[in-house]
């Protein structure tokens, strides 16, 4: 995206997620807008079934960067420890490059 600013959103418009491998997810922001994060090392539990992912912001409630990301991924088990994802960059997708994740890593 030629625009930064068009990189940014605000974590409230964050609305879905699922993850390609243990090193990425794709996420959905406002409906329409598509973003990969790829993280600094395996995040084996993101492939689990009934995992989310609990998401916290370090600073600024905008997101722009792979340094505004705290990421972790818990089971859905009660007393289930969650477990760190270290994002390494934050990708915006183009309209192509978002309609080509296949339908199965697709946030919905």
């Amino acid at each position: 995206l030629a625009d930064p600013a068009k990189a940014c959103f605000p974590m409230r418009e964050f609305d879905g997620w699922r993850a390609q491998a243990d090193k990425t997810i794709f996420i959905r922001v406002s409906q329409t807008r598509y973003y990969r994060l790829d993280l600094g090392a395996s995040c084996p539990l993101l492939m689990e079934k009934g995992v989310h992912l609990i998401t916290q912001t370090t600073g600024s409630q905008i997101m722009c960067n792979a340094a505004n990301w705290d990421v972790r991924v818990s089971r859905d088990v009660p007393g289930s420890l969650p477990s760190h994802c270290i994002v390494k960059t934050m990708t915006p997708l183009s309209q192509a490059e978002a309609d080509a994740i296949p339908k199965e890593f697709k946030p919905q």
